[in-house]
C-alpha cells in the first residue's frame, strides 16, 4: 500500500447549485431537484451544515437543452450567500456577455454583504446561439480563452489596485478604481478565481491566470494531463515576470497523496498588455460529471520542493 504523504489542509467539497430545471442530467427519469428560490435556499443551508465548503452556480440564457428554467447565476449566487453564514457560493459568468468592470462591481458588493464568501468562475463558452442570437461578437475556440485571459486579468486589477490600467486585445481600461474593494479576508488577496475547460488553452490559463481549475473527471492518464498541464502554464506564465520568491511544489513520486500549497501569489501592479504580475495558487478542482458532488483537490502535493531557474524557493 503507498504511502499517503500527510496534508495541510483538509479535503474541499463543492456542489452544483441546481438553479436550472431538470439538473442538466441527461436522464428519461424524472428528477427530484427544483430550480426555484427556497428549494436552493434550504439545499445550501444543509449543505454548509453538513461540511460543503462551495457551491458553484451554473450559467444558462437560452432556454434549451433540458433547461427550459433557469435562474441568472450570479442573482442566485448572492440570494444563497446572504441565506447562509460559512458557504462560498460560485458564479458561473462568461465574458463578451458581461463586461469586467461590471461583474467586478457586482462581485464586491456580494462579497461586501457575504463577508469575503463570493467567488466566480470564468466561462469562455460553447454555446453559440447563446452570443450570435444576441447579436453578441462569437470568437473562435482559443480567442475565447485569450478574451478569458484578459477578463481575469482585469478582474484581478480591479479588485486589487486603484487607477488600475490595462491595455489588451479585447478590454481597454484606463486609471479605474472601484470603491469598495472586495471584503478584506485574511489571506486572502481577492474572491477566488475559478476557470475550467478540457483544452489545451483551458488548461493554460487555468494555471497561468486563475486561482483554481475545474478539471473534469477522466482515466488516470487524462488526469494527468489535467494535473500537469495547468502547472506548465504557471511556470510559463511566472517566466515572464520580473524574477519572483515562490514555492513551487513538484509532484511525490509513487503516487502518494496531495496537499494544498499555500497563498504564494505576489503581489504587483499590471499595467500593459502581457502577463500580470501574480500567479496562480496552484489548487484545482475535481468536478467529477456535471450534476455530481465535486471534490476540490490540490494541483500539487507539497512533499517535494523543486527550484525553478528564475526563482529562488523560500
Amino acid at each position: 500500500m503507498t504511502d499517503i504523504a500527510p496534508t495541510h489542509e483538509p479535503l474541499k467539497f463543492a456542489y452544483w447549485v441546481p438553479n436550472v430545471s431538470g439538473g442538466l442530467v441527461i436522464s428519461s427519469i424524472e428528477q427530484r431537484t427544483d430550480w426555484g428560490y427556497d428549494y436552493n435556499v434550504k439545499l445550501a443551508q444543509t449543505a454548509e451544515r453538513v461540511g460543503f465548503e462551495y457551491a458553484l452556480s451554473q450559467v444558462r440564457y437560452a432556454s434549451s437543452y433540458g433547461a427550459a428554467q433557469q435562474h441568472e447565476s450570479t442573482s442566485i449566487s448572492l440570494a444563497l450567500l446572504l441565506n447562509t453564514e460559512k458557504l462560498k457560493v460560485i458564479s458561473a459568468i462568461h465574458p463578451g456577455i458581461w463586461h469586467p468592470a461590471v461583474l467586478a462591481k457586482f462581485i464586491n458588493t456580494a462579497d461586501q454583504f457575504s463577508h469575503g464568501r463570493a467567488a466566480v468562475n470564468v466561462v469562455s463558452g460553447w454555446f453559440k446561439d447563446e452570443y450570435t442570437d444576441l447579436g453578441l461578437e462569437w470568437l473562435e475556440h482559443d480567442e475565447r480563452y485569450e478574451r478569458a485571459a484578459e477578463f481575469i486579468q482585469v478582474l484581478r486589477g480591479l479588485w486589487t489596485q486603484e487607477k488600475f490600467s490595462f491595455h489588451g486585445k479585447y478590454y481597454d481600461i484606463t486609471d479605474f478604481t472601484l470603491r469598495p474593494f472586495p471584503y478584506e479576508v485574511p489571506g486572502r488577496a481577492h474572491p477566488d478565481i475559478f476557470q475550467g475547460g478540457n483544452s489545451t488553452a483551458a488548461r493554460f490559463n487555468g494555471g497561468a491566470f486563475s486561482d483554481w481549475y475545474f478539471s473534469n473527471g477522466k482515466d488516470f492518464d487524462g488526469f494527468t494531463e489535467q494535473y500537469d498541464d495547468p502547472d506548465r502554464g504557471r511556470t510559463r506564465a511566472s517566466h515572464a515576470l520580473r524574477p519572483q520568491r515562490f514555492r513551487h511544489p513538484a509532484r511525490q513520486s509513487g503516487g502518494g497523496g496531495a496537499a494544498a500549497p499555500r497563498d504564494h501569489r505576489p503581489r504587483g501592479r499590471r499595467c500593459g498588455g502581457g502577463l500580470p504580475q501574480e500567479r496562480a495558487r496552484g489548487r484545482s478542482i475535481d468536478e467529477g460529471r456535471q450534476g455530481h458532488v465535486g471534490r476540490l483537490v490540490p494541483r500539487r502535493p507539497r512533499a517535494v520542493q523543486r527550484r525553478l531557474p528564475h526563482a529562488a524557493v523560500r
